[in-house]
Formats: C-alpha cells, structure tokens, sequence
C-alpha cells in the first residue's frame, strides 16, 4: 500500500508519516510539500490513499481535488483532507470535490489509528 502524504509544513508531514506508520507499518510513504509536487507524485505513483492540507503553495488542496478527479478520476485512490479550516461549506466542498474524508488538524495518533482502520476496512468514524 502507498500513502501519499501532502503537506506544505515539513514538521507536519513527518508527524503525519509518524502516527500512520505506527498503523500501518507495512505501507510505504511518500511525501509533496504543495499541491502541484502532489498531483505530479500522485499521477507517476498512483497511491492507494492521500492525506491532504488544503492551505499550500503553488497548488491549494481544493485545487489539486479537482485537477485529480478530473484527470485521474481514480475512485480506487481514497483522499482524506486534513485540515485546521473547520468551516462547513469548505467540509462540503472537498467532499463534492472527491475527498473521502475530512479530518480536523492537528493529526493525532488516535485520528491516525481511526484512518488506518478505515483504509484497512474496519469499523470507521
């Protein structure tokens, strides 16, 4: 399994990578620092899930949805937003956009082992 994660802050791409390691130790990480370095990643390496800031440079994350829906179409890939932007209509607008979930940041280990069970199958929240 690959789990692209993208993130423009270095310190919460390695947290993110750390907490779902700790689920999911058999599954190979990538990481993107913007949006369009993750769509670039996410088309060459066709991960199985995506973990999503939405406030980036270069590429915002509702951007990179649409572009990756629209090009890739991949509902295979599942693409959990995660992000401090707590609003509504901005939940509602990754979820129309594709994304399979959106999580409130920061990332903690039990919100990783929440994800990890719904990548596995298992019960989800």
């Amino acid at each position: 399994m690959k789990i692209l994660v993208i993130e423009d802050s270095s310190l919460y791409q390695k947290i993110h990578v750390k907490y779902m390691k700790q689920h999911l130790p058999e599954a190979d990480f990538l990481t993107a620092g913007n949006g369009w370095e993750g769509y670039e990643k996410a088309v060459e390496e066709q991960p199985d899930v995506i973990l999503l800031d939405l406030l980036m440079p270069v590429m915002d994350g509702m951007e990179f949805l649409k572009l990756f829906r629209e090009k890739q179409g991949n509902a295979f890939t599942r693409i959990f937003v995660l992000s401090a932007d707590v609003q509504h209509m901005v939940q509602e607008e990754a979820l129309r956009l594709g994304a399979w979930r959106f999580i409130q940041k920061p990332l903690t280990e039990e919100k990783a082992g929440l994800i990890a069970a719904e990548i596995r199958g298992e019960n989800h929240a």
